[in-house]
């Protein structure tokens, strides 16, 4: 699929805050912690191409 910026952007914080919410809830509830680690993982991925997507597109507004 070919997303505009701003819509990959939405998603992937979409995702981001779904996986760290889903995190907090496997804590508190006391759920495996493999289940958290996954959770924790997807947060981590999510926010580096969150990241990765600002910085490219920036730099290419420059241009």
């Amino acid at each position: 699929m070919n997303f505009s910026p701003s819509r990959s952007q939405a998603l992937l914080a979409t995702v981001l805050a779904v996986s760290v919410a889903a995190n907090i809830a496997t804590q508190v509830f006391g759920l495996s912690l493999y289940i958290s680690a996954a959770f924790g993982l997807i947060a981590v991925a999510s926010g580096i191409m969150l990241f990765s997507n600002y910085r490219k597109n920036r730099a290419d507004s420059r241009n």
